[in-house]
């Protein structure tokens, strides 16, 4: 067996960070456009989407957090996660290695929420609370519900990481199974479909899911 302390970089975690960089780019450039628009006159082109694009957010993530302190603390860090993932998902289509995979990269979502759900915590709750939500409402079954609670706290972040890459995972088996069974011929015809509905489809309908899941837990963390 052989042990590399610094091996090679896998093709998911390169396929991530060019997203990454691809994005800071277009952001950064939206940004600095933003600065330079004229209020009084209408945006077009790439102005216009981006503004759609984030209005759109705004308006649908509004209707789940309506405190304004919430709002501006929840907000860049669920949309970001929300085109990231929504982006990567359907990268194969550009013939990019998928990052979610990588199990490593899915998995550091969960790590992400995971650290976002301690920090919400601390920022709009107390220790006290925090301790009466892990304890319960009824003081004599704390050594059964602390337990229980603890489990809770760490598996959630880890099960929506996993949920990630598992549906990643399942797409790409079933689009190869389908490959085998039909042959050469009919395989180039059901590419088509097999891929507009497992890397676009359910892509994106996994990144969705991610970030409502996201979103109601930090909303339970900053409530509790």
């Amino acid at each position: 067996m052989q042990f590399d302390l610094i091996g090679p970089i896998s093709p998911a975690v390169i396929s991530t960070i060019f997203i990454v960089i691809l994005l800071s780019i277009i952001f950064v450039i939206a940004g600095i456009r933003v600065k330079k628009m004229d209020p009084a006159k209408t945006p077009k082109g790439f102005m216009f989407l981006m503004i759609v694009i984030v209005d759109f957010f705004n308006k649908f993530l509004s209707g789940y957090i309506t405190e304004k302190r919430r709002f501006n603390f929840f907000a860049p860090y669920l949309f970001t996660i929300l085109i990231f993932l929504a982006v990567a998902n359907i990268s194969s289509l550009f013939g990019m290695t998928a990052p979610l995979s990588n199990i490593g990269v899915a998995m550091s979502f969960s790590i992400l929420t995971f650290i976002m759900v301690r920090v919400t915590e601390f920022k709009f709750s107390t220790l006290k609370g925090k301790f009466n939500s892990l304890v319960g409402p009824v003081k004599a079954l704390a050594p059964i519900m602390v337990p229980i609670n603890l489990i809770g706290e760490f598996s959630t972040p880890f099960s929506m990481g996993l949920r990630l890459f598992v549906n990643l995972l399942s797409g790409a088996i079933i689009t190869a199974i389908f490959y085998g069974l039909l042959g050469l011929i009919g395989g180039l015809f059901a590419g088509v479909a097999l891929h507009a509905m497992f890397d676009i489809f359910f892509g994106l309908i996994q990144a969705f899911v991610f970030f409502m899941l996201s979103t109601v837990n930090l909303s339970m963390a900053s409530e509790a």
